[in-house]
């Protein structure tokens, strides 16, 4: 990306980004306040370097790859280690700019994703040199996984699947949404997950209707009910991402179809998938099968990429044009509203050059559960 677009330098905070680049797993960087930053140069000649807070400098040092690790005052004065601690993150970027002759540079950052003080004060810093934003291609970078990056999120994916199963065996008349809950956060542990991304649970009349319900509401099953979890492990700092929804007993004729559809459509667009399209025709591909079947199919989009983020590029909507490449991991999902529930289907896939490997296969998706 850096040699195509002939930056010199990224200096890069957010969250995802800085995580992708110095592969520290880091906590805090979503505070305005405790950036953790990584300046890395296209000329090999120019050693990369990474900037911390101090609570966090020896992890740092024993996690990543970049040989020159400096920390600023935050949270500790000082550590275990006899080190020199900057009095905040912006005399230690002045060192390291200083350091290695920053000038007369094309040099790029987050942009308009910074917070407007601390870029304010980094484009300040800057001056002389010329700025551009690589937000959106950080975004197309980080879609290309590596294998080990695959291997994490496979992983978090079929430790879902296993959570999927407890959770499913958990739906029975006279249990909670919370015994629900408790089953899939116990099993994600048990095959030995990190721990939760998330999990949103619609459990009957209260939040049957609701995407991301954030907290059980203590509502008792009974047969005829309406179950949905959307729900992902984490595993290594990777996460996984899929749904699935359920009748207890029984349900009608129409609600039977309603899912038979989603899933067909979902299922068959997750197999078309290949290097080369993009997501806008992605979503055309999707919206215009299901809108075959269901009127007033009610998405904007039919998926988004898997990794770091959840929500990841390619962002599969009508205008979307990032173009898939191979090792993208993507999730497909589906929805649609009636008699005042949510039907929600969701699904992962791997993208190869010569095929599509669909990993949550083995999860089932039948309706109706006793």
């Amino acid at each position: 990306m850096m040699d195509r677009k002939k930056i010199d330098l990224i200096i890069v905070r957010g969250q995802e980004n800085s995580k992708y680049i110095s592969e520290f797993f880091h906590n805090g960087a979503n505070l305005g306040y405790r950036p953790f930053t990584v300046f890395y140069f296209r000329d090999p000649a120019r050693k990369p370097a990474f900037v911390v807070p101090a609570v966090d400098l020896h992890l740092a040092m024993d996690s990543t790859w970049i040989e020159d690790v400096r920390a600023y005052a935050m949270a500790e004065f000082f550590t275990d280690l006899d080190v020199n601690f900057y009095d905040d993150f912006f005399q230690a970027a002045k060192d390291i700019l200083s350091e290695r002759k920053v000038k007369g540079l094309v040099i790029g950052t987050e942009g308009e994703n910074l917070t407007s003080g601390f870029k304010a004060k980094l484009d300040a810093m800057l001056e002389g040199n010329t700025l551009v934003d690589i937000s959106f291609d950080m975004d197309l970078v980080r879609m290309v996984k590596t294998p080990e990056e695959i291997r994490r999120l496979h992983k978090a994916t079929a430790i879902t699947v296993k959570a999927h199963e407890s959770f499913r065996t958990a739906i029975k008349p006279g249990n909670t949404d919370e015994d629900l809950t408790r089953a899939a956060l116990a099993r994600m542990i048990a095959e030995g997950a990190d721990g939760v991304h998330f999990i949103n649970v619609g459990c009957g009349p209260k939040t049957s209707f609701a995407a991301h319900s954030p907290f059980p509401t203590g509502h008792t099953m009974q047969v005829g009910d309406f179950v949905k979890v959307d729900m992902g492990a984490m595993y290594r700092g990777y996460p996984a991402d899929f749904v699935r929804s359920y009748f207890i007993g029984k349900t009608s004729q129409r609600h039977l179809e309603i899912w038979a559809r989603l899933n067909e459509v979902q299922v068959e667009l997750g197999m078309w998938l290949k290097p080369g399209v993009t997501g806008g025709e992605i979503f055309e591909r999707g919206y215009n099968h299901i809108s075959k079947y269901l009127t007033n199919f009610p998405r904007e989009f039919v998926g988004h990429g898997l990794g770091l983020n959840p929500h990841e590029q390619p962002r599969m909507n009508r205008v979307n044009k990032t173009v898939l490449e191979p090792s993208t991991v993507v999730c497909l999902e589906y929805s649609y509203y009636h008699e005042g529930v949510r039907h929600h289907t969701e699904d992962t896939f791997l993208i190869k050059s010569d095929g599509v490997d669909h990993w949550t296969s083995n999860c089932p998706r039948e309706l109706v559960v006793i």
